[in-house]
């Protein structure tokens, strides 16, 4: 955050052009660099034999907050919260964790906490603790910080379904970090454009916010459907808008593949109006997360 405010003032010195690039400048969508065929996702998720999970449940213990013209191209700067989720989806027999959400220390290395609720924490440690697989919609340190903090973090290894590319790119990771030699013998799973990952649980691929992000297809028992972006928008209104994240931000701070990311939330958005039974599920968005809570879509507590 501390990097993140240095460089933003550092631009807007330099005058209206700078500021209009780094800040304001959107190019054209071109839909050619991303598309998801939902058929096929579908078929993928009845192609693991057993039964379909019967809620979803979700908690964010800890928040950061950033400028609101970092979190959206053309936003103004007033601060926006992006609270830290994770996901339990939850099954007859057990349970899938959908990111891992991060500690109080791992926030400090981004600037700090703007909440942490010690209570949600504890749960998350013990989701962690019970879950049949804990899979990640990318590698950044607040999505896959709370498996690595976990008190018995080796231990959970042989459930969490790291991929190839989440694990090719460690800078990705910030400075969290498994010991070493902890991942010598890990086997990460390896895909090409989907698979399938348990009943009714299927991972797509979408590089671009960082080369290992997935989207994670859901389908309840009931039929409700989910998307789980992760940070292909930090807020819905990024896929509502078909807007990404600034220049500067997206180039300068993380690196993202930005023409990629912009024709997912195309892509998103197109889905969405031709599905509106999906749910879209943002990793950082409190209102709408709050609203798919209070529509039964998501669970407010993990069990």
């Amino acid at each position: 955050m501390k990097k993140l405010g240095a460089v933003v003032l550092a631009i807007l010195v330099l005058g209206g052009l700078g500021y209009y690039i780094a800040l304001l400048q959107m190019s054209d969508v071109d839909e050619s660099l991303y598309s998801i065929d939902l058929d096929k996702v579908r078929t993928l998720s009845s192609s693991i034999e057993g039964p379909l999970p019967t809620r979803v449940n979700t908690e964010a213990p800890v928040g950061i907050e950033f400028p609101g013209a970092a979190v959206i191209t053309g936003w103004s700067w007033a601060p926006h919260q992006l609270p830290i989720y994770a996901y339990q989806v939850v099954y007859a027999d057990g349970h899938v964790m959908i990111d891992a959400a991060m500690s109080k220390d791992q926030a400090a290395i981004g600037g700090g906490a703007a909440f942490f609720d010690d209570d949600s924490y504890a749960r998350l440690m013990s989701a962690l603790s019970s879950a049949n697989q804990i899979v990640f919609t990318h590698e950044h340190y607040d999505h896959v910080g709370g498996a690595v903090a976990h008190p018995d973090a080796i231990a959970l290894l042989d459930r969490v379904r790291l991929t190839d590319l989440q694990l090719a790119y460690p800078e990705k990771w910030g400075d969290v970090h498994y010991p070493d030699g902890a991942l010598e013998d890990y086997e990460p799973l390896s895909y090409d454009g989907m698979m399938a990952l348990a009943p009714g649980i299927v991972l797509i691929e979408a590089a671009g916010h960082t080369p290992g992000s997935q989207i994670v297809y859901v389908r309840r028992n009931d039929g409700q459907e989910y998307f789980f972006i992760g940070d292909v928008a930090w807020n819905y209104a990024g896929i509502d808008q078909v807007r990404t994240r600034p220049n500067l931000v997206s180039y300068g701070f993380l690196g993202e593949d930005r023409a990629r990311t912009h024709a997912q939330v195309a892509e998103l958005k197109q889905l969405e109006a031709a599905n509106p039974e999906i749910a879209i599920i943002v990793g950082h968005d409190a209102p709408r997360t709050a609203s798919q809570i209070a529509a039964g879509v998501l669970g407010d507590q993990f069990e």
